[in-house]
């Protein structure tokens, strides 16, 4: 029996742990070279591609794309994979300069972000699915239910500010008293590792965490295409002074926040239920921060599929009665 192929590194075993557990719930990862100077990697069910067929129907399952946070991968999606992946056909893309996904296109825009996971799905021949994005990957996804609209039939936006202004930002950086929101989202010590549990957990551990963890945390998650990624945070049109209104879309929306969101607070998840209305749906999950998925992630989970099952296109989603077998 093979090694672990590294030395002692925490991030890493994680890293091969889940890759290992994400395999066993019938996903494999894959390289995917773009038209745009872009390879994307992806997890994506191993059968994909081959339609079986029983009784003159089709048993494909509709198709649904998780999107990350930044500076993190596709793994921080592995408390959804078993639950989502009984229902649907789940791809998790590694966005631009996570895991091996990289580019060598100028372009940093969370347009760009959007265009290539497009072009991903469209080369893996998924034509319509679903979007659940967190944070940065809501920014992502939001983006791609207004330029694709024929494509995304639902979107989740988990504690991601779409309509969030420059003031944001000033209001982060005062909050957590730091020089820039840079240091926030992309931190570069043991100390802004610490920062990042805080702003992720609403439950901290009951110890400081050792710094060589702290350490290892950042050379293996933020240290790896740290320009490219500083620079992702700089091509963001949201945070943009002249930045033209947030588009309106016609897809339905779920609206999933922690209640304890340091990052996002919740008002702005009532103000953008208020400016979506009666398409958006808002649920505020307790005892979480800025990462339920992770913190609460049954609860989490029952409410994203409860919202994607539901839906007037009976042939289009499993039946209600699938979702009691989700429960983690």
């Amino acid at each position: 029996m093979m090694g672990i192929p590294f030395g002692f590194s925490p991030t890493q075993i994680f890293n091969f742990c889940v890759g290992k557990y994400m395999n066993f719930c019938g996903l494999h990862s894959r390289l995917v070279e773009l038209d745009n100077g872009t390879t994307m990697e992806c997890w994506m069910p191993k059968n994909h591609g081959a339609r079986q067929t029983r009784g003159g129907y089709s048993t494909k399952k509709p198709s649904l794309v998780l999107l990350h946070a930044f500076g993190l991968n596709s793994h921080t999606w592995c408390r959804q994979v078993s639950s989502f992946s009984s229902a649907f056909d789940v791809f998790i893309p590694n966005l631009l300069f996570a895991g091996r996904s990289f580019t060598t296109n100028k372009a940093r825009t969370e347009f760009f972000q959007a265009e290539c996971v497009y072009k991903l799905l469209q080369h893996l021949d998924v034509q319509e699915f679903c979007v659940v994005g967190t944070s940065y990957g809501g920014f992502v996804g939001y983006r791609m239910a207004h330029m694709y609209p024929h494509a995304v039939q639902k979107l989740v936006i988990s504690s991601s500010a779409v309509n969030m202004t420059p003031e944001t930002d000033e209001a982060m950086v005062r909050r957590f008293k730091t020089k820039d929101v840079t240091e926030i989202l992309q931190p570069h010590d043991a100390e802004g590792i610490r920062r990042a549990s805080i702003l992720a957990f609403y439950k901290q551990p009951p110890f400081t965490v050792p710094e060589f963890i702290c350490n290892d945390v950042l050379n293996v998650l933020f240290n790896v295409n740290r320009k490219e990624k500083l620079e992702l945070l700089d091509g963001l049109q949201l945070r943009k002074p002249d930045a033209p209104p947030l588009p309106k879309i016609n897809q339905e929306v779920l609206l999933i926040w922690g209640e304890h969101d340091p990052v996002f607070n919740v008002i702005y998840a009532h103000r953008l239920k208020e400016s979506l209305g009666d398409k958006a749906d808002l649920v505020i999950l307790k005892d979480a921060a800025h990462v339920p998925q992770a913190e609460v992630p049954w609860e989490y989970n029952k409410k994203v599929l409860e919202f994607l099952i539901k839906s007037p296109r009976e042939t289009c989603f499993p039946s209600e009665g699938s979702i009691d077998r989700h429960k983690e």
